[in-house]
């Protein structure tokens, strides 16, 4: 299988890139709508996190939500897929960022920043993007795929202009050296934990396990942290404005202020997705680790 789907993706990176990336991006919202009509995967894990996370909404709702999720990935991969031939002009017109040079501005600083997101919009388009128009590299937590073949293919993608990848499970030197030599470390804050994480958020429910590395190393270094979700826009472009957030009014490292800090990024999230419902990825377990009371 793993063989079947990386050979997929090789055909449709040859094929896709032979049309306007308008057209393709087209094209995605009627593979969209395939899938969730005719190829429903994980149709049902969306349809539990939203009604957890939107008890309020009747299920017409939270179909249509649904739907738009579909549309938000396909438009994603095809977008990934046009990745190498994007120029940093081309770039320009696709992110509308409101003010990318607070990257260059916080690491003039000299303490290094990290650039916490989520998997909103197309979140690969902003690591690869916003890091060629700020002329400074990302170095992105990632977590490994199960297909090899097609993990390899797609991280040979994301390196492609500069950045770098750094994998979850060996992240820890690595995320503190790159901070203290005023590095840009990207990670994306917003998966599932473990039942047994320190730290537990509320994301649209109470006590759901959140990762807590952004707070944790914001902390640790004195590094400064910004926020950022890119949201996409009618005519398929995107708009984005990064959120600093003020480590320094938390003060000391300690487990409760690394609470309140996650809590704060969490919020700017849920912010987002009530906005955009669809741009988030429901088809993500997110809750299956919080314990019913």
């Amino acid at each position: 299988m793993d063989w079947l789907v990386y050979l997929i993706f090789l055909i449709l990176e040859k094929i896709i890139i032979l049309f306007p990336l308008r057209f393709s991006q087209f094209t995605a919202r009627l593979w969209g709508y395939l899938f969730y009509y005719i190829i429903p995967i994980r149709k049902k894990v969306a349809y539990n996190n939203l009604k957890l996370a939107f008890p309020e909404k009747n299920d017409l709702e939270i179909k249509r939500i649904i739907k738009g999720c579909y549309v938000n990935v396909l438009i994603v991969i095809m977008e990934f897929i046009y990745f190498p031939k994007l120029t940093v002009s081309k770039i320009r017109q696709l992110i509308h960022a409101a003010n990318p040079d607070l990257i260059n501005k916080k690491l003039s600083e000299d303490k290094g920043l990290i650039l916490i997101s989520a998997h909103f919009g197309n979140w690969e388009l902003m690591a690869y993007g916003v890091s060629q128009m700020c002329g400074e590299p990302f170095n992105i937590i990632i977590k490994e795929q199960a297909n090899k073949l097609l993990d390899r293919k797609i991280n040979e993608i994301r390196e492609l202009r500069g950045n770098k990848l750094i994998d979850m499970s060996q992240s820890l030197r690595e995320v503190l050296t790159l901070l203290r030599n005023n590095k840009v470390v990207a990670i994306l804050g917003d998966q599932s934990a473990p039942r047994e994480s320190l730290v537990k958020a509320d994301f649209f429910i109470k006590n759901v396990p959140t990762f807590e590395g952004a707070a944790r190393f914001a902390l640790k270094t004195g590094t400064k942290l910004l926020f950022g979700v890119p949201t996409r826009n009618k005519d398929y472009s995107y708009s984005l404005t990064l959120h600093e957030i003020d480590v320094c009014k938390y003060g000391e490292y300690n487990e409760e202020n690394i609470r309140k800090l996650t809590q704060e990024h969490v919020d700017l999230l849920v912010e987002h997705i009530r906005a955009n419902p669809d741009h988030w990825l429901w088809f993500h377990k997110r809750f299956k680790n919080v314990e019913q009371s």
